[in-house]
């Protein structure tokens, strides 16, 4: 099974507390779907998640697709909006 590893900036979802990263590369090509159920690692720090399209759009207006990354999860990796993490996903 193939293996993405990336950095990633945690972005901040709106004004709320919540946040995500880009997967930073073409769903659709690399998995054939619009929606994908992940194993994730942020900075080791494991999830299970979904990437998904969220109707986000790039500067280039391109679709973006995301994967969240919880409130907890930022609190055991000591990280918060902006800051740079080291990602890892695979399809579960």
């Amino acid at each position: 099974m193939k293996e993405y590893q990336f950095n990633a900036i945690i972005q901040q979802n709106g004004d709320m507390d919540a946040s995500y990263i880009i997967f930073p590369y073409d769903l659709r090509a690399e998995f054939g779907k619009g929606r994908v159920k992940v194993h994730a690692t942020f900075d080791g720090a494991p999830y299970d998640g979904s990437i998904v399209n969220m109707g986000l759009k790039d500067a280039d207006g391109n679709i973006c697709y995301i994967i969240g990354v919880t409130k907890a999860i930022r609190k055991q990796i000591g990280k918060t909006f902006g800051d740079e993490i080291e990602v890892s996903i695979t399809e579960r």
